[in-house]
């Protein structure tokens, strides 16, 4: 017990821990998205769903997350994130329980319409708390640890939710998962309590400050809107992000939706056996998490500039993610594990460096700038998703959809590093007009 209160005693270790609460907020969006996934064998089959109609059931909920993106990233940089985002963990919880109570296919796209809902709020809020309490130099790994509950949620879901469905069915799954959103819900409360130095800075999220997180003097709303125009929607480095969440999301989206469902139909794994094979795959994504974040930290603080080092670490994830193409074509099932392990170490790096790119952009706009991208990614994604399981159905293959994320990857690497330049070139600007 003296241990654990030295170590978080220590100056800055409150930031480290919030982090971790977030993490596992954002375990528990997964595990609410993973439940449709892993029990979609057990779903379709009660209620005689097409690939194409577990499309649109994905999309249900990829449409909802994607709309209120925005207002949620609007919120989370003018209001103390302490109630809101307990809020959202309560909502999105009790959408996903609710799922155990349907009876019909429209009931059931309901309910995932009403998670996305919820869980819209998670990562601008997550995103708008780390940029308040982190310096720059260490959000790229802070967005990584919170970032990598969405690996290791989808990692653990499998050796959670796959029993519980083979247990108590795939409604009784749905049920306990939702249930647990309450459980953290308390944890929240419990460390930004009043007077802390982590309920300061989540407060802190409704005022006007700077990229220090020094407050300022409030601008008015014309102000307000003519910043925000000027520095976000009227910048180029805006529409690059715009590429990457339009590259990223999809296929990060696709990793969690359709291998699962990818080993049952075209490789012939049990229910069981699909869930369990994923958590190389996931505990791949969670390394790139790490290490996507780390190795920037660490190339910095070995003299490299921070768009040499963010250079670097995209081109080792591109290069690692290149072989999965190849996937359909290669008949052992564990090589192709293998090959998927490491596109999610690739994918989640490149996630965690856009996030850090994300906060770079606009401080004062992170939560704003975050839905408006995060809403981009999801409509795209849910757009896509019926098209994926039409392409299914007709062609009986998934070789198109694993040749597209390599090259979505390389498109990521591009717009990054000339986002980098751009913001190097405004920064030049900038001290040349003081």
């Amino acid at each position: 017990m003296n241990i654990i209160e030295r170590f978080f005693r220590k100056p800055g270790m409150w930031k480290w821990w919030l982090t971790i609460v977030l993490f596992f907020a954002t375990l528990l969006t997964y595990l609410n998205r993973q439940t449709i996934a892993l029990c979609a064998p057990m779903i379709c089959e009660e209620f005689n769903l097409t690939n194409e109609q577990y499309g649109r059931l994905i999309s249900a909920f990829r449409l909802t997350y994607a709309i209120i993106h925005v207002p949620a990233g609007f919120m989370a940089d003018h209001l103390a994130m302490r109630l809101t985002y307990a809020l959202a963990v309560g909502f999105w919880s009790l959408a996903g329980a609710a799922a155990a109570v349907v009876f019909s296919f429209k009931q059931l796209l309901f309910t995932r319409a009403a998670l996305g809902v919820g869980e819209a709020f998670n990562f601008p809020c997550a995103t708008r708390i780390v940029a308040n309490a982190m310096p720059p130099q260490d959000r790229a790994l802070a967005n990584g640890i919170f970032n990598s509950g969405a690996a290791v949620g989808s990692l653990t879901a499998s050796l959670i939710i796959t029993p519980l469905a083979l247990q108590f069915g795939w409604r009784g799954a749905f049920l306990i998962v939702g249930a647990a959103g309450f459980f953290w819900i308390a944890m929240w409360y419990a460390s930004t309590k009043k007077g802390s130095k982590a309920h300061a800075a989540v407060a802190r999220s409704g005022q006007p400050s700077d990229a220090a997180g020094v407050q300022t003097a409030p601008a008015t709303r014309r102000e307000a809107v003519g910043r925000f125009c000027r520095e976000v929607l009227m910048h180029p480095a805006f529409w690059l992000l715009m590429l990457v969440s339009a590259c990223i999301n999809p296929s990060w989206y696709f990793l969690n939706e359709w291998i699962p469902k990818y080993m049952h139909d075209q490789r012939g794994f049990s229910v069981f056996a699909a869930g369990v094979v994923t958590i190389p795959i996931f505990l791949g994504a969670d390394v790139g998490n790490l290490l996507g974040g780390g190795l920037v930290k660490f190339l910095a603080s070995r003299g490299w500039g921070l768009p040499a080092a963010r250079a670097a670490t995209l081109a080792l994830a591109a290069a690692l993610i290149a072989p999965v193409a190849l996937l359909t074509h290669i008949p052992n099932p564990w090589i192709g594990i293998g090959l998927l392990g490491m596109a999610g170490f690739g994918v989640t790096a490149i996630m965690v460096n856009y996030t850090a790119c994300i906060q770079a952009l606009s401080f004062n706009n992170v939560g704003l700038v975050s839905g408006i991208l995060g809403m981009f990614g999801n409509v795209l994604s849910a757009l896509v998703n019926p098209y994926i399981g039409k392409c299914v159905d007709r062609t009986g293959s998934y070789t198109a959809v694993f040749v597209a994320i390599p090259i979505l990857a390389v498109a990521c690497l591009v717009a990054i590093a000339s986002f980098d330049s751009l913001l190097k070139k405004r920064a030049r600007n900038d001290i040349a007009t003081v």
